[in-house]
This record gives structure tokens, C-alpha cells and sequence, in this order.
């Protein structure tokens, strides 16, 4: 399975709507035995940036765009280009995502995960969505058993 995360361009964790980060680190999950390891399979570049000049609006990096921008069709479709940079990940991991965002990966088979406030570290993000899908996991099974 292949996660992605938003990364600034010395490689930490990128704050803001994943749909402006410069890069994309994506990594491998993998199960050892009875371990889930992560490894770095490479780092992507968002060509968004580089189409936009890195040129976003404070409201764009905050998900705060007004409703005349959200339903914009130019403004979605750029969007769905994160397509293009991630599609084949399972999984991004983000602190927010706009609603266009999460619209556009969902449709392309991408589940978002939020990042707590408290985490600054890829590392410890990673380890958490381990955590977090392990208990998801643990409680759909145990309800379902019901």
C-alpha cells in the first residue's frame, strides 16, 4: 500500500491544503512477520506549484475559498491533477484538506487521513495512521462480529 504526505520543500510536514504543497513524499506500508513497516519511495513534485508559480492565495491555503471559487470549474479541475502526482496512493495524509480535495481523491480511490494538530514529524504522522487504521480496523471487525 502507498501513503502520501504533503511535504514543504525541505521535506517536512506541509501545514496547509495538500493542494498546494511544492512535493508529495510517498511511502511504502509493507507487513513483516507480524510489523508494519513504512519505507520513503519517493518524493514527487506538485506541478500545480510550478503551473500557478507557487502563486496561491491565502484562502486557498487555508481551505477558506468562498463558494463562487469552490464551484469554479477551473478551480476543481485543478484539483483533480493531484490525481496525476498521486494516484496511485491509497491513502493521503494531511492536517486539512478542502472539500474539492477530498471530492477529487475520493473519486480517484484516495481515502484522506487527518494529521492531529500535535504531530510535526512524517515519522510520528506515519506511525499514527498506523495506529489509527490498526484500532479502525480492530472496531469494524469487533462490531461486525456482533
Amino acid at each position: 500500500m502507498k501513503v502520501a504526505v504533503p511535504v514543504s520543500e525541505i521535506l517536512t510536514l506541509y501545514k496547509y491544503n495538500p493542494h498546494t504543497a511544492p512535493k508529495f513524499a510517498i511511502y511504502d506500508l509493507t507487513k513483516v512477520d507480524h510489523e508494519v513497516e513504512f519505507s520513503l519511495h519517493s518524493i514527487v513534485e506538485n506541478k500545480i506549484c510550478e503551473h500557478k508559480n507557487n502563486l496561491f492565495s491565502s484562502h486557498e491555503l487555508m481551505c477558506t475559498c468562498d463558494s463562487q471559487k469552490k464551484n469554479s470549474f477551473p478551480h476543481r479541475c485543478e484539483h483533480f491533477a493531484l490525481l496525476e502526482f498521486i494516484g496511485e496512493c491509497s491513502y493521503l495524509l494531511a492536517y486539512t484538506c478542502c472539500e474539492n480535495t477530498k471530492k477529487s481523491l475520493k473519486l480517484g480511490g484516495i481515502a484522506t487521513y487527518k494529521i492531529p494538530p500535535i504531530i510535526s514529524q512524517i515519522e510520528i504522522a506515519m506511525k499514527n495512521f498506523i495506529i489509527g487504521g490498526y484500532l479502525e480496523y480492530k472496531i469494524e471487525r469487533t462490531c461486525n462480529a456482533s
